[in-house]
Order: structure tokens, then sequence, then C-alpha cells
């Protein structure tokens, strides 16, 4: 738990550290807006990388490769993300611009080493300068099973809670719904994800994937452990619904990261 202060009555304000930990994406054409979206950061070796799906980053559906932009058929060349540091014991927010493709046209995100396009999820090294107390390691070790309750936490619609000076992500609550040991079928190939009930909408594609509990309690492989304080573990990283008509959505497993940036 972080503290902000509120400065109309003083009083501390206690905030869950993951609802900052959510990154809110700005998906641009130039200077124009033409959708938002969700990631994170992970810190790997002291380097960080924004996580977030290739639909995203692409501005095409990553099983049809159908423009996502319906009105002006535009693909995003850059993104703009906020996100939050505390300097000299303030809180604080910046903003900034990541183009996506270099001074050769080249794309600079990073996809899997062996699935390719296939998985739904990018890794961009954040070469800028940045400064930010907020972000996840790369490796977690929770062992799921079907009917799991779990978080979704991103901006639906680009709906955020917001107090004038930064992004607080909502939290969407589903369970898991296929047994997440197996791989999934998409376009009739085995891929690493699995399935999650939950009512999520547009804007939280990107989005980190928690087992949460506020009392700790946790499944090791000998039982149940209680370790007496919010616990979180990273599960996946969500990447929209199967159909429009269903509220069944994928989940990439966690552990793909790691296969991304470690290439």
């Amino acid at each position: 738990m972080i503290k902000l202060n509120n400065k109309k009555d003083d009083n501390k304000i206690y905030i869950n550290e993951n609802s900052v930990k959510s990154i809110y994406i700005d998906i641009c054409f130039n200077d124009i807006v033409i959708a938002t979206a969700t990631g994170f950061i992970v810190n790997k070796g002291n380097e960080l990388y924004l996580i977030t799906n290739r639909h995203v980053v692409t501005g095409r559906n990553n099983e049809t490769g159908e423009c996502l932009d319906t009105v002006n058929s535009a693909i995003p060349n850059n993104i703009k993300i906020m996100f939050p540091y505390i300097k000299d014991g303030k809180w604080r927010w910046d903003k900034i611009m990541i183009n996506l493709f270099d001074s050769t046209d080249k794309e600079i995100w990073l996809e899997h080493p062996i699935f390719k396009n296939k998985i739904d999820v990018v890794a961009i090294k954040l070469h800028i300068d940045i400064q930010t107390n907020f972000f996840y390691n790369v490796e977690t070790n929770y062992e799921i099973c079907v009917t799991d309750s779990v978080f979704i936490v991103g901006y639906p619609f680009g709906f955020d809670v917001n107090p004038k000076n930064g992004k607080y992500a909502i939290w969407s609550s589903g369970i898991i719904a296929s047994e997440p040991g197996l791989d999934l079928n998409i376009n009739d190939e085995q891929l690493p994800a699995f399935l999650v009930d939950a009512k999520t909408r547009q804007g939280q594609s990107g989005s980190p994937v928690f087992y949460y509990s506020p009392f700790g309690v946790i499944r090791t492989k000998n039982g149940i452990s209680v370790y007496g304080k919010p616990l979180i573990r990273e599960i996946g990283i969500y990447s929209g619904r199967i159909n429009k008509d269903s509220d069944l959505g994928y989940v990439w497993k966690w552990s793909l990261i790691s296969e991304i940036i470690n290439q």
C-alpha cells in the first residue's frame, strides 16, 4: 500500500500500488489518439520494459490481421504512456511518447522468439531515462487452478479514477475458465494462454492479470499458507475477448515475458 496526501483535509489516503502499476496508453497516429489500452512495466536486470499486447502496437487484430480502426483505418506510429514515481518524498506523474518505429521504419518492439506474431504480447525496452518506482519483476511463482478468482487491472473504455494529476486503474474480477496448465487452441495451434470469464471491455487490452488476496492466503504445494498481509501474484497478460458476444477472454501466461525479453 502507498500513501497519498489529501490536500482537502490533510488526511492520508491509502492506495493499492497495483492500481498505479497499470499504465494508461494512448494509441496514436501522429498526434491523433485512435484508441486507448493498458500496459505495465517490468524490471529485468535494472532495465525497464513496457509490456502490452501486440495488437495495441500494430493496430491490427492479432488473429485476422484486420485493421482495428474502423473509422479511419489508421495504423499507430507512436504511443503515449503516463506513469507514476516518487521523488524527494513527493508523488509525481510523467507522460512520454514512444515512437513505434526507428529511423529505418523498423518496429521497435520485441516479439516472442519462437511463436513470433502468434503471441499477442510484446515488450518495448524503455531507452528513455524514465523514473518510476512502480514495476513488476519478470518472475512469478504462483500455481493457478481452474475456477481461481483473478483480477484484471486496467482502463476499460479509457476510463480511470482521476484525481486530476494521474491515472488510477479499474479492477475487474473474473475466474479462470480453462485449465491453465494446458495450452489453448488458437487458430489450430496450441499456444501458452488460458481463458478467464470476466466482464472486460475495450481499453483493457494489455492489462496485468493477478491472483490477489487481501488477507495473504495463498496456495502452495503443501496446502494453504496465510501470510497475514495483502499478497499478489502475477499470472498473465489480458488481450481481449474471444468474440464480442462472449465474456470469455484470453490471458497469455506470465512466463512469456521472460522468454520475450531474454531472446
